[in-house]
């Protein structure tokens, strides 16, 4: 696989089975990404990044990642045409 050069990062919960099945499918695919559970974080750390990703996804949803665009859930074909996974 190339080097990976797109930034990655995925909004989470903690007790969210999605998102634990974006991860699984990142880890397989050797993907560097930052993982920020949404829920572990303190109130006001919560607040601030909610505001964040409701620029990337208005209704809020997990999981929610970004690689230098927005996809939502767990869109397999999506993650991988995103990544460069063939």
């Amino acid at each position: 696989m190339e080097e990976q050069d797109k930034k990655v990062r995925l909004y989470g919960l903690s007790t969210c089975p999605t998102c634990k099945k974006v991860k699984q499918f990142l880890d397989k695919h050797n993907i560097r990404y930052e993982h920020i559970e949404v829920d572990l974080l303190d109130s006001g750390e919560q607040w601030v990044t909610s505001k964040e990703l409701k620029r990337y996804n208005p209704e809020v949803t997990y999981p929610t990642m970004v690689i230098e665009e927005v996809i939502k859930g767990f869109d397999e074909e999506a993650m991988k045409m995103a990544l460069g996974i063939k």
